[in-house]
């Protein structure tokens, strides 16, 4: 069981405590980093999955990743944050239901890689004496160019993309604090996180000390 000191309880006033730790047992939380992740973490968990816009496995399955006991996924390594409000903590990348993180890497292949297999039909035909031009049966392989391959070429790099797992790194150890957006309310995050996890985690207050 967790070794959290926290106590939950619902809008009638009965104990949700119980249900909140099954829950961090159940997604496997409990399993890899008991006594490592905030209250706050926790709530945004289950609050997410019980709203079913959130698959909490996702987000466990980049903090076995970073814990060393699941092979990495082709997302970016962690990196620390080096402006304020969040100036001190770390943050790793995870895979958001939905399309928007799709969006976001397929976007990001095109700036980094572009269209190889379009451009390759492109030198291939100004080599050519004949004219060519696109057509209909070219456009399933100009998709899988721009989503498939890219998708494959940023996971071989290493460099897919997505939201922000945020943690702190303290005696060799990893503290799980908070979920966050790139283009989220940063001043709002580091509220909460001083508000909640500080409590759990005083050594915090040094690494937010700027």
């Amino acid at each position: 069981m967790s070794s959290l000191r926290f106590q939950a309880t619902h809008k009638d006033g009965s104990d949700g405590t119980g249900e909140l730790l099954s829950f961090a047992e159940a997604i496997g939380l409990e399993a890899v980093i008991t006594g490592r992740y905030s209250v706050l973490l926790l709530l945004e968990l289950f609050g997410g999955c019980k709203s079913g816009m959130q698959n909490p496995a996702k987000i466990v399955s980049q903090i076995r990743i970073l814990e060393g006991v699941e092979a990495n996924r082709g997302l970016k390594a962690a990196t620390q944050f080096k402006h304020l409000p969040l100036q001190g903590l770390w943050h790793q990348h995870y895979f958001e239901d939905g399309l928007s993180s799709m969006a976001q890497n397929i976007r990001k292949g095109l700036v980094r890689f572009g269209l190889p297999w379009v451009e390759q039909k492109i030198a291939d035909a100004k080599d050519s004496v004949e004219k060519k031009y696109f057509s209909i049966v070219d456009v399933p392989h100009i998709a899988n160019d721009a989503i498939n391959a890219n998708w494959q070429r940023l996971r071989d790099a290493e460099a897919l993309t997505g939201e922000w797992l945020i943690f702190a790194k303290h005696e060799g150890k990893n503290y799980y604090l908070s979920l966050g957006k790139h283009k989220g309310e940063h001043e709002m995050l580091r509220t909460q996180i001083e508000a909640i996890a500080v409590q759990e985690f005083p050594f915090l207050k040094d690494i937010l000390s700027f």
